[in-house]
């Protein structure tokens, strides 16, 4: 099941029963983006370490080393309403290790509306304040 969460609206739920070998090499999330770097330690073994799956089969047009599927977070009950946006809670999914040393458990997201072409999002830390730089208000 894949959730959108449309940044007008409710989220919608999608179900997909069966997706094909196309569709599913064409959604992995690339777990090794440096790998193309002249500097990088790019190998089977550099990329199971961190915990994600490696397709010894994949051809150079196809991402080589990939999160799981189910890598990420989990929507925590419902959305919040704020003065001019949303926030979400999501909570990281435990049953898939982190290929990151500290991975952040809780992490909220706001959504704020200033104009209708103007939507600022904020990830960061709902457990763990940390120094912010203070923003400017916008001003229609």
């Amino acid at each position: 099941m894949i959730m959108l969460v449309p940044v007008t609206g409710n989220p919608i739920h999608v179900s997909i029963d069966k997706k094909s070998p196309e569709e599913i090499n064409n959604s992995r999330i690339d777990c090794y983006p440096e790998s193309e770097s002249i500097y990088s330690n790019f190998s089977k073994q550099a990329c199971l370490s961190r915990n994600c799956l490696f397709d010894d089969n994949a051809t150079s047009d196809k991402i080589q080393c990939y999160f799981r599927s189910n890598y990420g977070y989990i929507l925590q009950g419902n959305e919040q309403e704020l003065k001019n946006g949303k926030r979400l809670r999501l909570k990281r999914n435990k049953n898939v290790m982190s290929p990151f040393s500290e991975s952040i458990e809780n992490v909220l997201l706001d959504v704020e509306y200033y104009t209708n072409d103007i939507i600022r999002f904020k990830l960061y830390d709902g457990d763990n304040k940390r120094y912010e730089v203070r923003k400017k208000k916008f001003q229609n």
